[in-house]
């Protein structure tokens, strides 16, 4: 019963979530730090609520155990990043690449002087949230009710609908669709990451590494793309 509870309870959560941050980013359109805020207090909200419900700690919910061997990890670390460059390299033609760099300099507020603090937060920090939800705290619930095939479904499908609401105004609906289904793969990629080393911290270092490579693109767009 508590299993199914918690099921229950993270699916809802993550839904709100969803919701709630899309409201944010489309509607209120708030600089990149407030945003920032509202985000990891949702999570921290949702992350504490699931501890709540399930009865287990904060570790226990999220699977952040220890990671052995780490240096298993390094090829699929590293490679995540020259995959993600190519994926731009390729896709190039189809992005609006002046209407990017304009919402991170005016929507989000960057400018020369802080989205290099900006990007390493998103490396480090935001990516272990993001891992926490969506491959921690919501696919351990699916693979605790006995449902983990559902959870393969579902937890990366929700990954890429949030997502969607950050890069919505950027593609065509052929690219949006495309893009949906590649971070779908992206999420059940992190996903089996995750499981295969048994361990959150195996997800979080291989996300980072992807994040480290998109920034990669907003500084080249920030400092050497000047309209």
């Amino acid at each position: 019963m508590k299993t199914r509870r918690t099921l229950l309870y993270a699916s809802a959560a993550v839904c709100i979530f969803i919701i709630g941050m899309t409201f944010t980013e489309q509607m209120l359109a708030p600089p990149y730090w407030l945003k920032s805020l509202i985000k990891a207090a949702m999570i921290l909200l949702i992350l504490g609520g699931g501890c709540a419900v399930s009865g287990k700690n904060l570790r226990e919910l999220t699977g952040f155990a220890p990671l052995h061997p780490e240096k298993r990890l390094i090829i699929p670390a590293l490679c995540v990043i020259p995959a993600v460059l190519l994926g731009f390299w390729l896709l190039r033609g189809q992005l609006d690449l002046p209407a990017i760099r304009q919402n991170l300099m005016q929507k989000e507020q960057l400018t020369k002087a802080n989205c290099l603090f900006v990007f390493a937060y998103i490396a480090a920090v935001n990516s272990l949230l993001e891992e926490a939800l969506f491959r921690g705290m919501l696919f351990q619930a699916f693979a605790d009710s006995g449902k983990q095939r559902s959870g393969w479904i579902f937890a990366p499908l929700a990954f890429a609908v949030y997502h969607i609401g950050i890069v919505d105004s950027w593609l065509s609906l052929p690219m949006l669709l495309l893009c949906i289904l590649l971070l779908w793969g992206a999420g059940a990629f992190l996903q089996w990451i995750c499981v295969r080393f048994a361990s959150l911290k195996a997800s979080w270092l291989v996300h980072a590494c992807a994040n480290l490579a998109i920034n990669a693109v907003g500084i080249l767009l920030i400092f050497f793309c000047e309209p």
